[in-house]
Order: C-alpha cells, then sequence, then structure tokens
C-alpha cells in the first residue's frame, strides 16, 4: 500500500526472490519450462525462440545457462525397480527367463541367486524340450530351492509352486 506521499509502507510485503545459492528465479524456471517445450517440439532453442515466448533479451542473457541446465536436470528421471509382487513373482516363474529372476522386497540380485535362477530356467527348458515324471519333480525341487533363498512368508511360497505346477506339463508313466 501506499501512504500519503506515495511511498510503499515498510511493513508491506515485498515479493522474496531466491538468492544465488538457493532455488532458481522464477522466470529462469519459466524459461526452462520453455527450453524443454522447444526440444520436445523436435526444434532448437534459439534467442529468437525464447523472445517469442515472451521473455525479454535481459532475462535471456540472465537465465540462459542456468535455465538450460535446469532443463536438463528436469527432463532426467531416477528410474527405480520396484520390488517384485506376488504376481510378478508367479508371471516370472512361469516365463522362466534367466535374466529376469523374481525378487521381492529386501531381496537384492546375489550370484547365488542368479545361479539358482539359472538353474530352474534350464531345469524349465529341459522339462518343456523332453518332458517327463523325474524332469517336472525336479524343475519343482529347483524352484523350490530358488524361492528358499528369498524372503517370503511360506503361504506366498506355496502359492507360487501351486501357481507354476499347474502351468508345467502333465506328464504320465
Amino acid at each position: 500500500m501506499l501512504d500519503h506521499a506515495g511511498y510503499r509502507s515498510s511493513a508491506q510485503m515485498r515479493p522474496v526472490l531466491p538468492d544465488d545459492g538457493g532455488e532458481a528465479h522464477p522466470r529462469c524456471r519459466e524459461m526452462a519450462e520453455a527450453m524443454r517445450d522447444l526440444l520436445s517440439s523436435g526444434g532448437g532453442v534459439r534467442f529468437v525462440d525464447l523472445i517469442r515466448a515472451d521473455f525479454t533479451s535481459a532475462e535471456i542473457v540472465e537465465f540462459k545457462e542456468a535455465a538450460a541446465k535446469l532443463a536438463t536436470e528436469l527432463s532426467t528421471r531416477q528410474v527405480s525397480i520396484r520390488p517384485d509382487l506376488l504376481a510378478d513373482i508367479i508371471d516370472k516363474a512361469r516365463n522362466a527367463l534367466p535374466n529376469r529372476l523374481p525378487l521381492p522386497r529386501d531381496t537384492t540380485e546375489t550370484q547365488t541367486l542368479v545361479i539358482a535362477w539359472g538353474k530352474y530356467c534350464a531345469a524349465r527348458a529341459a522339462l518343456l524340450m523332453d518332458p517327463w515324471a523325474s524332469q517336472r519333480e525336479r524343475c519343482i525341487a529347483i524352484l523350490s530351492a530358488y524361492l528358499d533363498k528369498l524372503p517370503l512368508f511360506p503361504t506366498i511360497r506355496k502359492a507360487v509352486l501351486a501357481a507354476v505346477e499347474e502351468t508345467l506339463p502333465q506328464v504320465r508313466q
């Protein structure tokens, strides 16, 4: 508010702009978003493009480098792999691909797990190529041994074994 002399009162809130070491200036963030939009449309980011995006020459000179860095950071995402759920474990055990081993929560991929999973995948492939009763039992036993190495509740382990056993070829002697 202005007082009777036309001056701003000291109690009035002034806009708080970030310091050099803190967050990016609001116009810098806007420029970063504009740069991302320009890049995603298949073109580059030219001075003229930023002028057309309603940035002044002074803003472009001041914020271009910081905005480009911010645009790159905003365009990069960190991807983390979620732990496998029961349905994921069953699906992976049914498909038995050596490079897709089931890893539930609190499990990291170790050489022991990779070797055990590889044994199961080989046993499953052998069963599909030459189905006979002993191969089927061996396949289930190897999967059971792999699941024993994982932090699973017994009921979940039994559910996985039952679901996988349903999809294995039925062998009659």
